[in-house]
């Protein structure tokens, strides 16, 4: 088990490939196994804070499941002064950090160098997979140079997978892809592409969320906790019991719906004319 509270740093230097709404998701479900999450916005588009305030101004403020911070990144002073305050906060459990998607932010060495985890999202195309590649190496290096103190383990998420797409010449690449960033840290499962995880919310996991990322998020927690089991009991309350925030209508039985239209036939025919 990692000594609480644990960092965990969502990265990559490519933009689009689900960073954001990973951070979030996982947020919602370290929630409902009873963990105390922070989550830190440092996107420079913090995209995770205007969906709080979003939320919000829905929601109201008593329905908030944990606290979402924004800092900005280019501050590397701020951010080694937030990485050892977070570091001796015994409130927090969990401390989910959302990086900007680019390297040249200053404040992204103390981050990574203080990190307990780093989730490196990534997608299968001839783009994502040679920047990912770099990425990796820039952390690999960053770790060398840095000795000791850097102890982040690396759990590389192949997120948005379209198993349609790609040449029988490109599934090969993704297979020497998956088995040189293992040489980096654990690539777990695929992740799909469906659109229930192209929107997110700061209050719960929406539609089928929990069933698409549970797989990959355990093996997560489980190198937290050394356990699958909730780390307390929670209590959920209010929008959090909902499964899905905006449920679809559902669909009627075709005999329901043939029923119903004998039953307004017989009634039309039945009725007098005036």
């Amino acid at each position: 088990m990692i000594q609480t509270p644990v960092i965990v740093t969502f990265a990559n230097q490519k933009g689009g490939v689900g960073k954001t709404t990973l951070c979030v998701t996982f947020a919602n479900y370290l929630v409902t196994n009873g963990v105390r999450v922070v989550v830190i916005d440092c996107d420079f588009q913090h995209s995770i804070m205007k969906c709080r305030k979003a939320d919000i101004r829905k929601y109201g403020e008593q329905e908030m499941p944990y606290e979402v911070w924004a800092y900005e990144a280019n501050d590397k002073a701020m951010m080694t002064s937030l990485m050892e305050k977070l570091h001796n906060d015994p409130e927090i459990d969990v401390v989910l950090m959302d990086s900007p998607g680019s390297l040249k932010a200053e404040g992204l060495i103390p981050i990574f160098v203080n990190s307990d985890i780093i989730i490196v999202p990534f997608h299968y195309d001839l783009i994502t997979v040679p920047s990912t590649a770099s990425f990796l190496m820039f952390v690999d290096r960053l770790k060398k140079a840095v000795g000791e103190r850097m102890k982040a383990r690396l759990f590389i998420i192949p997120n948005l997978n379209d198993g349609r797409i790609g040449k029988r010449s490109e599934l090969l690449i993704w297979d020497n892809a998956r088995d040189t960033f293992s040489n980096y840290g654990y690539v777990t499962a695929k992740i799909p592409k469906r659109a229930d995880m192209e929107r997110f919310s700061t209050m719960a996991a929406l539609d089928m969320q929990a069933a698409i990322v549970t797989p990959v998020f355990d093996k997560v927690y489980q190198s937290i906790f050394d356990t699958l089991q909730p780390i307390r009991e929670k209590e959920l309350k209010g929008i959090q019991l909902t499964e899905n925030l905006n449920p679809k209508p559902k669909k009627k039985k075709k005999a329901q719906q043939s029923d119903e239209a004998s039953q307004d036939s017989n009634e039309n025919q039945n009725k007098e004319p005036e």
